[in-house]
């Protein structure tokens, strides 16, 4: 039995994701999940929707406040991003009675895997927008969705690792690791020096094996031009 818990959204949640775990998810509905929680059913189709819509409800909380982060902060549009980022992985890490039998609820279902890629493009799209009009607005170019995507990739592969293992303590170490890569990436991209700033051009040329990693070549060159700047 699932014990009434109130009618907060995290309660909602962790009682769905409790009843979808014993009882299976297709098997529960939202009768039962407003009966484990005290909500009418009519309060809780009215807040909700669908029990996808309660599985997910603090996804949806969560990328509202992304979104009014980056709108917000004077950090610059990487540092930004990646703030915004890590944002994202702490609501993952802070929760795992929810987030731990979510994703494994996630893998079971094709129409939940559904809904946490479109979940997942929000996010890359939101990232995109925030870099392309601190770029001087207009569509988002190559160099931004590239940007946004390695954003995306390096949280999605430290917090696989961490579901994976939720009582591991590396992951927030791993996960700043993967974001300083990810700043190496942007930086030549986003970060003007102080003559770029003045108007003067310059022309940075380097000469590296043709095996040599991309994230390290990308790192090196920002030495250079730092070191210049």
């Amino acid at each position: 039995m699932v014990e009434r818990n109130g009618g907060g959204t995290r309660a909602v949640v962790l009682a769905a994701v409790r009843l979808f775990t014993e009882a299976g998810f297709d098997a529960t509905t939202m009768a039962g999940i407003a009966e484990a929680t005290g909500v009418s059913r009519r309060s809780l189709f009215r807040r909700f929707g669908s029990k996808e819509d309660v599985l997910f409800a603090e996804h949806d909380e969560l990328f509202e406040t992304v979104v009014r982060y980056m709108e917000a902060s004077p950090e610059s549009p990487t540092d930004s991003v990646l703030a915004a980022a890590r944002l994202v992985f702490q609501g993952y890490v802070r929760d795992p009675e929810i987030t731990v039998p979510r994703y494994r609820l996630v893998r079971a279902h094709s129409r939940l895997r559904d809904r946490e890629v479109a979940m997942t493009a929000r996010y890359q799209a939101a990232f995109s927008r925030h870099l392309a009009e601190a770029a001087g607005g207009g569509r988002p170019s190559l160099e931004v969705e590239v940007v946004a995507s390695a954003v995306i990739a390096a949280h999605n592969h430290v917090l696989r690792g961490w579901l994976r293992d939720p009582d591991d303590g590396g992951a927030w170490r791993r996960f700043d690791e993967a974001m300083e890569r990810v700043r190496a990436l942007a930086a030549p991209l986003f970060e003007e020096s102080g003559e770029a700033a003045s108007g003067r051009d310059r022309i940075v040329v380097a000469v590296y094996p043709g095996d040599t990693d991309p994230v390290e070549l990308a790192r090196r060159v920002t030495e250079v031009v730092r070191e210049r700047g």
